[in-house]
């Protein structure tokens, strides 16, 4: 059994069973620190901690970070297209933080909403669960994002919600959405990878 949570583009992989792969780093459990892991991301992309529970190790890594949780969609239209939207560089899939008292099902089908002003949609099934870190104005956050498949009947406009500087939205076909992975994050390559499932 394996965890990722991906630290950008860079991966920390949590196992109870240690691979051959020369290209990762093998972090001792005793060493499995914050500091340690920053330190270690600047000269190798993939980190592994190798420890009896998986789950053990991820409680650990929990105490390490402020933990926030979010939610977002993996949409598709009637023609099968997939719904992607370009932020700060990259492409991504709408999604955000979770509000008091509001179920992950909810908060994906409000976020898309706002951020692409796609009305009218319907959740599907639950796809994944991904985890990644970065810092905010010196806080070390750990987001889990609960991915849902969604699916929307007919054409709508689409609305970019700018001041969360998302440039742009469109429909893409599956060679588009291939293209577009290219230039995107770990976590949407995984959602979409759980979506072909």
């Amino acid at each position: 059994m394996e965890q990722r949570i991906y630290f950008t583009d860079k991966t920390l992989i949590l196992t109870d069973s240690p691979s051959n792969c020369e290209a990762h780093y093998r972090l001792a459990e005793s060493e499995f620190s914050r500091a340690k892991i920053v330190k270690i991301f600047e000269t190798f992309n993939i980190i592994e901690v190798v420890g009896d529970s998986v789950e053990q190790l991820f409680e650990r890594l929990l105490t390490m970070f402020k933990y926030v949780e979010a939610a977002g969609g993996l949409v598709e239209n009637e023609r099968g297209e997939s719904l992607m939207m370009y932020r700060r560089g990259r492409w991504d899939l709408p999604k955000g933080h979770v509000e008091p008292f509001e179920s992950d099902e909810v908060c994906a089908v409000r976020e898309v909403e706002e951020e692409t002003g796609v009305k009218g949609i319907e959740i599907g099934e639950f796809l994944c669960n991904t985890y990644h870190v970065y810092s905010v104005y010196g806080v070390w956050e750990l987001k889990r994002t609960a991915w849902y498949a969604m699916y929307v009947k007919s054409d709508v406009a689409l609305v970019p919600q700018m001041e969360e500087g998302i440039e742009r939205v469109c429909w893409c076909s599956a060679t588009e959405v291939a293209d577009n992975l290219k230039h995107s994050f770990p976590t949407i390559v995984d959602v979409f990878a759980h979506k072909k499932r």
